[in-house]
């Protein structure tokens, strides 16, 4: 018998990191799409946007890079084998952000899989490092 999760492609979006002295930007999320069925799927990037804490920025521009090919894919259509795993980065302009105490952001995409609507978000965490000279 086989399982919802292993019938269905899942994307999950994963954290990225930016570490920062001052003026901190933000320019890709990072996303994992496992496609759990026994054909190859087709995506096609639907939408982008950047959401900080209740705001949402729709963004343009998108470019989508396979990490495990360590290559640039076509966003409106590139395909993940059968029960396999792409990594990937969905890239635009830098935007200049620095959050404020608490806020939260996040990259947000919207993905057309064979049909069917998938959604995830990236969360972005903003490390700020101290410049420290002697």
């Amino acid at each position: 018998m086989m399982t919802m999760h292993e019938s269905v492609p899942q994307l999950i979006g994963e954290k990225v990191t930016i570490s920062y002295v001052v003026d901190p930007s933000v320019s890709y999320g990072k996303f994992r799409l496992e496609n759990h069925t026994t054909g190859t799927v087709t995506a096609s990037v639907k939408s982008v946007w950047l959401k900080l804490d209740e705001q949402q920025e729709p963004l343009s521009n998108i470019t989508v890079f396979d990490l495990d090919k360590d290559r640039m894919v076509n966003p409106k259509s590139f395909t993940v084998d059968a029960y396999a795993i792409m990594n990937f980065l969905v890239g635009f302009p830098r935007i200049a952000y620095e959050p404020f105490f608490g806020e939260s952001a996040a990259v947000c995409l919207r993905l057309s899989l064979n049909g069917t609507e998938l959604k995830a978000l990236s969360p972005i965490e903003f490390v700020r490092r101290l410049l420290y000279e002697p």
